[in-house]
C-alpha cells in the first residue's frame, strides 16, 4: 500500500502501525507530533492506529538542544 508522509510517497506493507512506521524511520515516538488526515493522534494512540492505503501523515519531531 501506498501513503504520503511529509508530502512524499512512501510504501509499506498493509496493517502496520503509526508506531511501527515511527521507529523504522528512526524517530523516537516520544517526542513526534502526527496529523493523520488533518487529525492529531495521540502519543498513546500510535500502537493501535493502523494505516491504511491513500492516508496523508505528517510526523512532527522535536529536537532539544541549545
Amino acid at each position: 500500500m501506498r501513503i504520503i508522509v511529509n508530502g512524499r510517497e512512501r510504501d509499506l506493507l498493509p496493517n502496520q502501525t503509526l508506531h511501527h512506521l515511527i521507529v523504522s524511520m528512526h524517530l523516537d515516538p516520544d517526542v513526534v507530533v502526527t496529523e493523520l488526515n488533518g487529525a492529531i493522534v495521540p502519543g498513546t494512540a500510535f500502537t493501535e492506529t493502523i494505516l491504511h492505503d491513500g492516508d496523508r501523515l505528517e510526523l512532527l519531531s522535536f529536537v532539544g538542544g541549545g
